[in-house]
């Protein structure tokens, strides 16, 4: 378990160097997929939780993914489906940080994490598409990793939480570049009462680009603060209890009644037995005798 705090800083730096470092290489285009396959499950898993239901996940090969759902009809459904993907991300990302850090529980949480990936990739993706193969594959890798030992586990969980958070972050910039092709452009769509339709107009009325700025602020300042409330809780140190080490039982100085011999052991020494004090010689042996 991780409970030094430089330790965890450079381990997390370390990551953050390394994963930045080889941002653009082909390795990492498979993790990038993984974390916008993350993005869609958290669209889904919004629309299940709030009554809705989910056709189908699909990615299409260029950091760009799909959820195909229907809301459920109270108006506040689709606000917090499409919102899910960011804000989902950003939480899913910092809770297996501090899992990974805290080293409680890793193997147990990858194997759930490995199980539920290769579950929703069955259920909602097709077979032999893009997001169907990278569930079952980043699925089993990780149920695998889960079944090797804790001390693997704990490292995975530190770097799966790293670069789903990085990634999240970093997938903020697509609001400025291209805001009308993103969640938030979406939602300003919505809200402004247009159709799907309006999104493939070259020229977005200006009330729609402001909304959609504004919503796109608010998420990443969400996302920021979620991240940075997860990394300091991540990083400080919290001591525990050794493992495996069983505490001694703690009695209490004179439980229950005093038995007669200890009774009698006391007050041959002179001391009280209800009160603990320790007694005069003339209440034990009476007055000195008179001349």
């Amino acid at each position: 378990m991780m409970t030094d705090k430089p330790v965890k800083f450079v381990i997390f730096l370390s990551l953050i160097l390394s994963l930045v470092a080889f941002w653009d290489h082909r390795v990492t285009s498979y993790l990038k997929e993984f974390v916008v396959l993350i993005h869609e499950i958290c669209h889904a898993t919004a629309a299940l939780f709030t009554g809705g239901i989910v056709k189908g996940i699909a990615l299409h090969g260029n950091e760009g993914g799909e959820t195909i759902a229907i809301p459920a009809s109270f108006r506040g459904s689709f606000i917090l489906v499409v919102s899910a993907g960011y804000i989902g991300c950003s939480l899913v990302g910092g809770f297996l940080l501090k899992l990974g850090f805290g080293g409680r529980h890793a193997r147990q949480t990858l194997i759930l994490f490995g199980l539920f990936l290769i579950s929703v990739s069955v259920l909602y993706s097709k077979l032999g598409e893009l997001a169907y193969f990278t569930g079952i594959f980043w699925g089993v890798g990780i149920l695998v990793v889960g079944m090797l030992g804790e001390t693997i586990s704990v490292l995975s969980l530190v770097f799966l939480g790293t670069s789903i958070s990085l990634y999240s972050l970093y997938d903020l910039s697509d609001f400025a570049e291209r805001m009308t092709e993103t969640d938030a452009g979406i939602l300003a769509v919505w809200m402004a009462g247009l159709s799907p339709e309006d999104l493939n107009q070259e020229e977005m009325p200006d009330a729609v680009v402001v909304l959609g700025y504004m919503i796109a602020t608010l998420w990443s300042l969400l996302s920021i603060g979620i991240i940075t409330y997860f990394l300091k809780s991540s990083l400080s140190h919290e001591p525990t209890e050794p493992q495996g080490i069983p505490e001694e039982p703690k009695f209490e100085r004179f439980p229950g009644e005093i038995s007669p011999e200890a009774k009698l052991w006391m007050e041959k020494r002179g001391i009280d037995p209800e009160s603990g004090v320790v007694l005069p010689p003339e209440f034990l042996f009476g007055p000195p005798p008179k001349d």
